[in-house]
């Protein structure tokens, strides 16, 4: 497989100057460009070195939700993970996952200059009009966010629907945060509907960027809403936490550390 193993140049993690132009044409322009393909694309000519593990858990056809750490580091932004995910599930079965993403960003800067929230709001638009993402609005428009996330999950749920994905804490560095249990909501709506979740760990060993996906289960909570929520949520993260190395467990330390002493096999 091109993914597997292939060794960067020195300048590192770096967008093809050739990429970026066109990438740029189609948002402004508004024309449809297939995420999986340029991921993958971007990938093989001038990404960094990766690695696929358990690509084979990736189901071959119907919905599911695949749900990543949110690892990125100087030098390495968080859509190099997401880009390998994405190139993965394209390169398994021809079709690109749905990414949810932010409305928004706040304090956002290019070098020393701040960059203003409208103008990323526009620009958000047009990428999502590109790439075929859903927007989850945020503050004042979370009313039309929740429209948003529902009309993903309506896609998902039939037999033709394209994958979701989603980086569940939203921030980070790569080191497992606590989500919102708004996300344990999705998942188990999801669930409810027969759509099982796709845990993925993402990482870096030996000079390369590793996606690993474990095997896709259907998330399962009992007990009163909030709780329910609390613990889909929580199961979706020990899930991914499963398939990270120890130094990236994070707030689900102790939650892994338990599992083990129970002698239950993590991934």
């Amino acid at each position: 497989m091109a993914l597997v193993e292939h060794m960067a140049e020195e300048r590192g993690y770096r967008l093809p100057p050739g990429y970026i132009l066109r990438f740029a044409l189609s948002v402004l322009l508004g024309r449809r460009r297939e995420v999986g393909r340029d991921a993958a694309a971007v990938l093989a000519r001038a990404g960094p070195p990766c690695r696929l593990l358990g690509e084979e858990h990736i189901p071959p056809q119907g919905p599911f939700v695949l749900v990543a750490n949110h690892y990125e580091r100087p030098g390495l932004k968080v859509f190099w993970g997401g880009m390998l995910l994405t190139a993965a599930v394209w390169q398994r079965r021809q079709q690109s996952p749905r990414w949810l993403m932010t409305s928004e960003w706040y304090d956002f800067r290019l070098g020393p200059l701040p960059v203003p929230v409208w103008l990323l709001r526009w620009l958000f638009r047009r990428l999502a009009r590109a790439y075929d993402l859903v927007i989850v609005p945020r503050a004042r428009e979370r009313g039309v966010g929740r429209a948003a996330v529902l009309r993903a999950v309506l896609d998902a749920v039939s037999p033709q629907g394209r994958p979701l994905a989603l980086f569940p804490e939203g921030i980070g560095t790569g080191r497992l945060l606590r989500p919102p249990e708004g996300v344990g909501l999705l998942l188990l709506a999801l669930g409810e509907r027969g759509v099982p979740c796709l845990p993925a760990g993402l990482y870096e060993e030996e000079g390369h960027l590793v996606a690993r996906f474990g095997p896709p289960f259907l998330p399962r909570a009992e007990g009163e809403k909030g709780e329910r929520f609390g613990r889909a949520r929580d199961q979706a993260m020990l899930a991914i936490g499963a398939l990270l190395p120890r130094g990236l467990w994070g707030e689900y330390t102790a939650d892994l550390e338990r599992l083990l002493e129970k002698g239950e096999h993590l991934a």
